[in-house]
């Protein structure tokens, strides 16, 4: 079991590769909360993406336009390429909500080389 720490720290990276413009392009008027649950920690936890950026701020928001409830270990092993996210989905281990569409856009994210 991942530490929220460590949630935390795979998260920011996710931040952090919105300093690339090429990968902050693709966010060009992308305004959406993205809600992260991980219940074996007990922690939650949402991105928001506001045009070219995003922030992470800790807490719940019900009215969060997409969602991701997953198990931390496995969310750390997805952020860092050593999970393959589709086959964690296709396994039911990801449960997502929300617009499919906006939640394709942070694939970009997993393409860890």
């Amino acid at each position: 079991m991942a530490t929220a720490e460590e949630v935390k720290d795979a998260l920011n990276k996710w931040v952090n590769m919105l300093d690339d413009p090429e990968i902050a392009d693709e966010f060009e008027d992308f305004n959406k909360t993205m809600q992260f649950v991980f219940p074996d920690i007990d922690y939650k936890t949402k991105m928001i993406f506001e045009n070219k950026t995003a922030r992470l701020e800790d807490g719940y928001n019900e009215a969060a336009e997409m969602g991701l409830e997953v198990n931390s270990d496995l969310f750390v092993g997805i952020a860092t390429g050593e999970v393959d996210p589709m086959e964690a989905f296709m396994d039911g281990e990801l449960k997502t909500k929300g617009d499919m569409g906006a939640l394709q856009r942070l694939e970009v994210f997993m393409d860890i080389d």
